[in-house]
């Protein structure tokens, strides 16, 4: 825990700072080493220096979370009865199961 809170107060760099010219250096380690840097603004953290790919990563982690809780919701307040199993699906749109294995090769899934 030591640690943790000696890497925050070494990673913290007021606006006075930035302004003297210490943004490039600060800009150049956050990109090549993925660190982060608070900026602290009256001695109050007012935002956070990260790379564009760990800000990416966040909003993508953010959007995926929302997505996770809409289907949650939505699993929660739905009608047991009125929900569609794989089953039912295949079955709707004539598939057999014969059909399904000769595609699973050529589709690809992430």
């Amino acid at each position: 825990m030591k640690d943790k809170f000696i890497y925050i107060i070494d990673h913290m760099v007021s606006v006075s700072d930035l302004g003297r010219g210490k943004a490039s250096g600060i800009i150049n380690t956050v990109s090549e080493k993925q660190e982060q840097y608070i900026v602290v603004k009256n001695n109050k953290p007012e935002a956070v220096i990260l790379s564009v790919d760990e800000y990416s990563n966040l909003i993508e982690a953010k959007e995926d979370f929302e997505l996770l809780k809409l289907s949650i919701d939505r699993i929660k307040n739905s009608d047991p009865e009125s929900r569609f199993g794989i089953g039912d699906v295949i079955k709707e749109f004539g598939y057999s199961d014969k059909e399904l294995e000769a595609l699973e090769d050529e589709v690809d899934i992430d």
